[in-house]
């Protein structure tokens, strides 16, 4: 779960705070001179909330792909019992892998 980044101006204006001021920890003196703006700061902050929200969507499919993998390999194995038991190992495997892929490509489609 993330902060919607939205939230920071907002949480800012009851505070009675900058942005700015918010992020340094303290308040600004005076004649401080920042090198950075509000408007900088909150493209910054969404950017990086789409960034985790791309990384999580990558993580679904990437699990996703790697239990179909293993879904494969395990139909290759067989004939002994030996090789049965390690197939049905990793058939498990990739079940869960793709189911948990699943649940964290609906989780961050959903916004969670």
């Amino acid at each position: 779960m993330y902060a919607d980044y939205a939230v920071v101006k907002s949480l800012c204006e009851e505070l009675e705070i900058t942005v700015a001021e918010l992020m340094d920890g303290e308040e600004a003196e005076e004649k401080s001179v920042r090198s950075y703006d509000e408007d900088q700061i909150m493209d910054l902050l969404r950017r990086t909330q789409e960034l985790e929200k791309q990384q999580k969507l990558l993580y679904g499919i990437l699990l996703i792909v790697m239990g179909i993998a293993l879904q494969a390999c395990s139909y290759t194995l067989g004939g002994t019992d030996i090789k049965d038991f390690l197939s049905g190992i990793l058939l498990g495997l990739a079940v869960g892998e793709m189911l948990m892929g699943v649940y964290m490509l609906g989780r961050t489609i959903a916004g969670h």
